[in-house]
């Protein structure tokens, strides 16, 4: 029985015209390459690098990756090549999590890795660049910060004071935020509180805010209740000589003789008011009713006082009412 001679085939396989056969190979894959970079074509995309990170318990989160976004050339096919969304090609990158869940240093280098390009389906990665991105690590901290007084907006009718049991908040959020701010010269700041008008006391809640980004930093309560407390501080003033007007007044007649002429006005408003008060800011009006001729002269007519708009300060004259005698000619007959 005749054996086969393994050996003789595969050397005659392998080694006979080894140079021609090398040869062959080399010419085949010239020509495997060249026909596949003339039906392939190369597109370059910036894509977005994001990541997420297992803190554990250490409370670590990713605050920035720098660059952003990298410059990426992919390979395939012109219709793979058109076929895809550039606007959803992202590199996702995640940090390795340390051993005993030790806080990490405060930045990393990480490479990038064709394996972590998403959606790019069956295009081939040719060149990342840069090929690798720093990214920077940080741990939420708290900060105990004084809350500055509530400032108010507006006029109230009174003296205004501010009673809150609040004085400081706990402001929570990056550490190197945080490590930014002088805890005795940076304050929690709140809302106004609008006093315009204001004659009574009331209560109100003004909401906090953090010195710096908001977005970023978190104030512990968010809110704090104020007592507005407006006490209604009098000033009061005498005016004399205030002359009285009579009206209506007939028309083309002498005017009326008022007894008295002029009266005493007792003035009542707000320190400021009662400061900065004229005479011509009131005017004394004696209404008379012309077809009431049973009551000629006219006696104890009440007086109205008008008192100038856009201010709070009341009159009361003295006497309260005054005699009127009227004209000769507009006696009845």
């Amino acid at each position: 029985m005749q054996t086969i001679n393994w050996r003789e085939i595969l050397r005659l396989m392998f080694v006979r015209d080894w140079p021609w056969k090398l040869l062959s190979l080399v010419i085949a894959c010239m020509l495997y390459f060249s026909i596949r970079a003339q039906i392939s074509h190369v597109r370059p995309y910036s894509v977005p690098v994001d990541g997420a990170f297992d803190s554990g318990d250490t409370g670590v989160v990713i605050e920035s990756v720098e660059p952003r976004s990298v410059q990426v050339k992919l390979r395939g096919s012109n219709s793979d090549l058109n076929q895809i969304n550039p606007d959803i090609l992202l590199f996702d990158i995640s940090p390795k999590r340390k051993k005993n869940n030790a806080v990490p240093a405060d930045s990393e280098t990480v490479r990038l890795r064709t394996s972590q390009l998403r959606n790019a389906n069956r295009l081939r990665v040719v060149d990342i660049e840069p090929p690798e991105v720093q990214v920077r690590f940080d741990v939420p901290a708290s900060l105990q910060l004084n809350i500055a007084r509530p400032e108010i907006t507006g006029v109230a009718r009174g003296q205004v004071r501010l009673l809150y049991d609040q004085t400081s908040a706990t402001v929570t959020g990056s550490r190197r935020l945080l490590a930014t701010l002088d805890a005795g010269t940076v304050q929690v700041m709140s809302t106004l509180i609008d006093v315009e008008g204001r004659t009574q006391s009331f209560q109100t809640r003004v909401a906090l805010s953090p010195p710096g980004d908001p977005t970023r930093l978190k104030v512990t309560p968010s809110e704090m209740v104020v007592n507005v407390q407006i006490t209604n501080e009098k000033a009061t003033k005498r005016i004399g000589n205030v002359p009285v007007q009579v009206i209506p007044l007939p028309p083309d007649t002498p005017p009326w003789t008022c007894i008295p002429p002029t009266v005493e006005l007792h003035v009542e408003g707000s320190p400021k008011e009662i400061a900065n008060v004229r005479r011509e800011d009131f005017s004394v009006i004696a209404n008379v009713v012309e077809d009431d001729s049973e009551n000629f002269p006219y006696q104890e007519i009440p007086l109205t006082v008008l008192v100038r708009q856009g201010t709070t300060m009341t009159a009361t004259p003295a006497p309260l009412s005054i005699e009127l005698r009227p004209p000769p000619d507009a006696n009845p007959e």
